[in-house]
């Protein structure tokens, strides 16, 4: 395969403008993807250029590390970030991940990217309060670099193969980590097969985000009963391509979490309880089954901070949730040994 094109610039401003005018930005500034960055970040995820991630047969795309490291640089992530930018960039073009679907569809879903393992406190990764806002770079920049390739690799472009009709401000970037210090909770990557000091990216296909707000239960059963109303009042639709494995994610917050573990739930008891509820038949026009096909498919993460009683849902589009191993080449090149 061919190395991106080089283009030369008088000046940052310049360069700016043009890309701009090219397309090639999501409407925000970018940093400059100078050669020497682009193989900066290869060298700290230790890829060849040519190395591919990962594709999308419907558009004929295929997605290159250098053309990730390219988008990443722009997004303004840092070097030793690229590894979970790759490892996100995989779980996003994996078939079930299906990027032609989450990409194009009319109702603007996103892509939300979660964080467990070592690397998450390595690069500074948010997982309390305001965790899912601005103000963290790690964050901003991992999930802003997988939407820059979405756009500039996989086409997803407005008013091309992005046909939302209003899109999403998520759609900008939304990235997290798991507070895997909250609890003894098993991390989501564990939960998914992964050793504990392993690090991971889930990447999860956002339809809706809705709050699941209860300020008076005082007791996890309480709390789960909220989660199972708010969900079944929204719904989760089904598919036969994606068969048993779809999934919902559920974001346990502070004020809610410490209810289970002051009654020693874990996140197996919080799934068991949830399932038959959840796909319990509908008893009114406002009330939908959601469609998860099986209890492992409710993805519980425990983040954000203290003092408000609510948690969030991240009801799916069509799409299951991939999770991907991040390399622990996470330090600087000129850091290695």
């Amino acid at each position: 395969m061919t190395a991106a094109a080089q283009h030369a610039y008088d000046n940052y401003e310049a360069l700016v403008e043009d890309y701009f005018e090219r397309g090639w930005t999501d409407g925000l500034p970018i940093m400059a993807p100078t050669p020497e960055k682009v193989a900066a970040f290869l060298a700290c995820a230790g890829l060849s250029g040519d190395e591919e991630l990962g594709t999308v047969p419907t558009r004929e795309v295929t997605c290159t590390a250098e053309q990730a490291a390219v988008n990443a640089v722009m997004a303004g992530c840092l070097p030793e970030y690229f590894p979970a930018v790759v490892a996100a960039v995989r779980a996003h073009l994996h078939p079930k991940g299906n990027c032609h679907s989450t990409t194009g569809t009319l109702s603007g879903a996103a892509q939300v990217v979660i964080v467990n393992g070592p690397v998450r406190n390595e690069l500074g990764v948010a997982s309390g309060a305001g965790c899912f806002g601005p103000g963290f770079r790690a964050n901003a920049t991992i999930g802003r670099a997988l939407r820059l390739v979405i756009r500039n690799v996989c086409r997803g472009i407005p008013g091309f193969l992005d046909r939302a009709s209003y899109s999403t401000p998520a759609r900008y970037s939304f990235c997290f980590g798991e507070n895997e210090e909250a609890s003894d909770w098993a991390p989501l990557h564990v939960q998914r097969g992964l050793a504990p000091e392993q690090s991971a990216a889930t990447v999860h296909s956002l339809m809706k985000m809705v709050e699941a707000t209860d300020f008076t239960s005082r007791s996890a059963e309480g709390v789960c009963n909220t989660l199972v109303s708010n969900i079944r009042a929204n719904g989760i639709a089904g598919d036969s391509w994606l068969g048993e494995d779809g999934n919902v994610v559920i974001v346990i917050g502070h004020e809610h979490h410490r209810f289970f573990i002051a009654e020693g739930w874990s996140k197996a008891d919080v799934q068991q309880y949830l399932w038959p509820r959840l796909n319990a038949p509908a008893t009114s026009a406002s009330d939908r089954m959601a469609r998860i096909g099986k209890p492992e498919g409710i993805l519980v993460v425990a983040a954000g901070g203290a003092g408000m009683g609510a948690s969030w849902l991240l009801l799916p589009h069509l799409a299951l949730a991939i999770t991907e191993p991040i390399s622990q080449a996470t330090r600087r090149p000129d850091e290695r040994h």
